[in-house]
């Protein structure tokens, strides 16, 4: 039958229960099985034991893993100061306040939170959600406390902060969507590893075999590559970001000290140039601007630059380097530990002679100047006198005679210096397109026909040459050969000449003839030499960079001189220019004996915080050269020319004795007026010193196209001598009797 036991069960050749028992077979087997499965799992297990126990600090160390980084440290740059402290130009440090992005976010990662909460519980605990949960809550609430708190300390609504807040997430999250977008389009384009392996179909089986084999080792030896479904941080999202600029240095100093009450917030510091008077002296300051980008050194903090004046000339020493200091950083980019490893050096102070109250009445007087004018020549009748165009700019400098200590550098127009530092371009555009070149260093680079101001250097050639004494006198018939050339002013307006004049009534009346006589007669040699020994057409020194040397004509080899040429340099005109300066330290020179001094700004007193060492390895920084007696000069021709100069002023027929003088103190000066030939205003001067028994200071004022010296010139200069009496700089002395 079909269903009939199969014979080999039966016959004598099945296997006898000893060899094989059917009963306990499948037993085996399932025992074998076993056995088989538990080998490698207690491998497993044995290997996830030690992992947990030997390496498990090895592999919790990147999560615990922190990275130092060094951050600059801004430094002050050195301030400028009047000679009475106050503050010229200044470093103003700015505070602002950052707030790390998931301290601000709303609301809140989860991710962020649940890992802020593990930091909180032991490692056993973060298995219990309700402490994790409890934990968790806690940061919730430390995150509301901190905005209370920074509402409190910063004195700002919440609602202003939650605002400000909302617009760094709103630009966060756009952020992050484009780098999204772009990832999940980069994905789309990029083929799988099952594209590559169909691709690989229609090729050879060794070509198969060898594709799969490198993509076996890749497989082992790379790591994976991010899927789009993981979720994606930006940098935006664990970095800083400004919530609040400019806050106050004791919100700052609150923050700085207290990082465990405001944890996830630093305060950033910068610090940007101020002149706290503005437009007061801005061309002798100059300006300090921040270096472009690409001329910064990288990691380095914004770092200032003098470019004009003495923020240029003094860079050096008003120039602060910048420290560091060490940042220990997680690994989301939160701050740990913030220790100072090199403190900044602040760049050192530099203490100007300037006296502010003399300086902003000076410019006060030149303002009021350019406003209107009238031109005319010296000592005229007031009905001569008649309306002209607004003078182009004007200067008033004054020196102390004795050391060239500048006590007074006004100039006029003027700028805001502030707006070189903070950009206002209306402002900018307004003065770019001003005629009167506010811009223009006048004090250093205006170099101008000195007219007959310049007749003080001359009578000084004309006595040490031999051509004149101080008694000789000549016939002025008020001009030299012929009426309609090389006349006195007195002739042109009244057809009249000075009679018979020597030295003193030449300089008093600013008689032409006189000079004129006396340089024919000496010819040009003397003036050019005794020009070149007072200072003329030589910068005079000054501690500010690209200084003027004026033009001294000479009669060089191979150059024709002609005679009007010697007549013209006699009373200050032709191609002779000189600069404010120049005929200041030259009235210095007449006034203090025939020493010739260099003007200087930076006082020696600033120098004193430079340290043993640095004094022997460094040059002075504040050293100027001592007064330097000018050869061959004798007293009695500078006392010659001090009694004209006084009588210029305090002669009832002097050329600014109804302008310049003054029943207090005695000044002595002279007038000037230069021609200009271009149909415009003449350039006003006058440049004196005072008292004329004891002379303190010498100065000079200077209205470009301002017409006549004395009545314009001279009343500017009769103001800033009263000013010198009110701050008590000068004595009052006796009048001089009148002649």
């Amino acid at each position: 039958m079909r269903n009939q036991l199969h014979t080999h069960w039966t016959s004598s050749n099945r296997p006898s229960e000893a060899a094989w028992d059917l009963d306990t077979a499948p037993d085996r087997r399932l025992w074998l099985l076993y056995a088989l499965w538990m080998v490698p799992l207690a491998l497993i297990l044995a290997r996830t034991g030690w992992l947990q126990l030997e390496r498990q600090a090895d592999y919790v160390a990147p999560f615990l893993q922190t990275h130092e980084l060094l951050e600059p440290l801004p430094a002050r740059d050195g301030r400028l100061l009047a000679a009475d402290g106050s503050i010229l130009a200044d470093d103003a440090v700015s505070y602002d306040l950052l707030v790390h992005y998931r301290w601000l976010e709303d609301p809140v990662d989860v991710r962020w939170l649940k890992r802020k909460a593990w930091e909180q519980v032991s490692r056993s605990e973060r298995r219990q959600p309700a402490v994790v949960q409890r934990a968790e809550a806690k940061v919730r609430q430390r995150r509301d406390e901190l905005w209370h708190d920074l509402s409190q300390i910063l004195q700002i609504d919440p609602v202003e902060l939650e605002s400000t807040n909302r617009e760094i997430q709103i630009r966060v999250e756009q952020i992050w969507q484009t780098v999204d977008r772009r990832r999940r389009q980069r994905s789309q384009t990029t083929p799988t590893s099952h594209d590559s392996d169909i691709a690989k179909e229609d090729g050879h089986w060794t070509d198969i075999v060898q594709h799969l084999w490198w993509q076996a080792v890749s497989e082992l030896s790379s790591p994976p590559e991010r899927r789009t479904d993981e979720p994606l941080v930006i940098q935006e999202q664990e970095s800083y970001h400004l919530v609040v600029r400019d806050v106050a240095a004791e919100v700052a100093e609150e923050i700085t000290a207290h990082p465990h009450r405001y944890p996830g917030v630093k305060i950033a510091t910068r610090s940007h140039r101020i002149y706290p008077h503005g437009d007061l002296a801005a061309h002798l300051l100059g300006a300090r601007t921040v270096l472009k980008s690409e001329d910064i050194p990288p990691n380095s903090p914004p770092t200032s630059q003098g470019r004009t004046g003495l923020e240029r000339q003094y860079h050096d020493r008003l120039t602060g380097h910048a420290g560091q200091q060490r940042q220990v950083l997680n690994r989301h980019g939160e701050i740990l530990l913030t220790e100072v490893v090199e403190p900044p050096q602040h760049g050192r102070d530099v203490v100007l002679t300037i006296d502010l109250g003399l300086q902003r009445h000076a410019e006060q007087l030149l303002d009021a100047a350019l406003e209107t004018v009238s031109r005319t020549g010296d000592d005229v009748a007031p009905e001569a006198a008649a309306p002209t165009e607004l003078p182009q700019g004007g200067v008033l400098v004054a020196v102390d005679v004795h050391t060239g200590a500048v006590l007074t550098a006004a100039a006029a127009p003027r700028f805001d210096a502030n707006l070189l530092i903070t950009a206002d371009q209306e402002r900018w555009n307004r003065l770019a397109a001003d005629p009167r070149k506010p811009f223009f260093p006048r004090v250093t680079h205006m170099a101008l026909p000195p007219g007959s101001v310049f007749k003080a250097i001359t009578a000084v050639a004309l006595q040490e040459s031999g051509t004149f004494t101080p008694h000789d006198t000549i016939q002025c018939r008020g001009y030299l050969d012929q009426p309609d050339q090389y006349r006195c002013l007195i002739f042109r307006h009244y057809n009249l000449g000075h009679g018979e004049t020597d030295l003193s009534r030449a300089l008093m009346q600013s008689c032409n003839v006189y000079f004129f006589t006396g340089a024919r007669r000496s010819g040009a040699e003397p003036l050019v030499q005794w020009s070149q020994q007072f200072g003329i057409g030589q910068p005079t020194g000054i501690d500010l960079p690209s200084e003027s040397s004026g033009t001294l004509p000479s009669k060089e080899p191979g150059r024709r001189w002609f005679a009007g040429e010697t007549l013209g340099l006699a009373i200050g005109q032709g191609s002779l220019t000189v600069t404010p300066l120049q005929m200041a330290r030259a009235m210095a020179a007449i006034a203090n004996g025939g020493f010739l001094v260099t003007p200087h700004l930076a006082t020696n007193g600033g120098a004193v915080s430079l340290d043993a060492e640095e004094m022997l390895t460094s040059r002075p920084v504040f050293a100027h050269p001592d007064p330097v007696a000018i050869p061959s000069l004798h007293p009695e021709t500078l006392a010659a020319i001090r009694e004209g100069l006084v009588r210029v002023v305090h002669d009832p027929q002097g050329t600014a004795y109804k302008t310049v003088r003054l029943d207090e103190v005695t000044i002595a000066g002279k007038t000037g007026t230069a021609e200009t030939g271009s149909g415009r205003g003449d350039h006003a001067w006058f440049a004196g010193f005072t008292p004329a028994e004891n002379p303190r200071v010498a100065f000079v004022v200077v209205i470009e196209h301002g017409g006549s010296g004395s009545r314009t010139a001279g009343p500017i200069a009769r103001e800033y001598v009263r000013h010198l009496l009110d701050s008590g700089l000068i004595s009052p002395t006796a009048a001089v009797a009148e002649r």
